[in-house]
């Protein structure tokens, strides 16, 4: 027998989670899950508190959430079965090596873009825009904005809509401006962001597309927007496509034989 309710309190929770675990070290007040969410405070407060029963969300002394301990259990499970990252490391070394900037490694997770590998090249001028494990906003950063770009058009635009009220968190990012940068990094074949997220700093990035035409991965190189000048961007770019269709490669190669 179907059960609508319950599913629907299961997606729910599971979009829960992951708005609590795009606080990152600071963590998310009550208020701000609400608002996120669109979800009525009662309900918001009813999914949270079984969150925490479940051990997957935990609750500070100055009520904030955080991912639980369970939560925890299982990215350490799940963790010996994913192995993009430690397939992707020799690539986002090499970029980083080459252009001497912070590059990162981003995969879709849902609306979400999630940093699942940061390395940082030698200019002494670092950028930490994003720590591994935090998620925002596709589209939000170089990286998240390759992969919301080369999503299917109407997949684009529901992602757009589907964030639009997080988006001004972000430098002050609207939907129409995002709409914008998806048509530009589309006609240029890369993805770059000024300033959003944090002002003085520039991005571009390149999607990891599969067989099917569909984003992987992201790689993405960020920089102070003063050394991003064009005769660097253009030679980050260089490394980027080449490093991008190296690992396009590497992913489409079968796993080997487990014996």
């Amino acid at each position: 027998m179907k059960n609508p309710a319950g599913s629907q309190t299961v997606s729910r929770a599971i979009e829960l989670l992951r708005l609590v675990s795009s606080g990152g070290r600071a963590g998310m007040r009550l208020s701000a899950v609400v608002e996120a969410s669109e979800l009525s405070r009662p309900t918001a407060h009813r999914l949270l508190k079984e969150l925490i029963d479940g051990g997957l969300l935990m609750r500070s002394a100055d009520k904030r959430y955080f991912l639980g301990q369970f939560a925890y259990e299982l990215g350490l499970s799940a963790a010996a079965h994913f192995h993009l990252r430690d397939l992707c490391a020799p690539f986002v070394e090499r970029i980083a090596n080459e252009t001497g900037d912070t590059v990162f490694l981003v995969v879709r997770s849902g609306a979400d873009s999630f940093c699942l590998d940061r390395q940082t090249g030698a200019y002494p001028v670092k950028v930490f825009s994003v720590e591994v494990g935090n998620r925002q906003p596709l589209g939000v950063g170089a990286g998240g904005l390759a992969l919301l770009s080369w999503l299917p058009e109407k997949e684009r635009q529901a992602m757009i809509d589907r964030n639009s009220a997080r988006l001004p968190q972000h430098g002050g990012l609207t939907a129409s401006h995002l709409a914008k940068l998806v048509e530009e990094a589309r006609r240029q074949g890369h993805s770059r962001i000024v300033d959003f997220a944090i002002a003085g700093v520039t991005g571009v990035g390149m999607p990891v597309l599969d067989t099917a035409g569909q984003p992987t991965a992201a790689l993405s190189v960020t920089s102070i927007s003063m050394r991003m000048t064009p005769q660097h961007q253009a030679e980050v770019l260089g490394v980027l496509g080449r490093e991008v269709a190296r690992l396009k490669t590497a992913l489409m190669r079968p796993a080997p034989a487990v014996h």
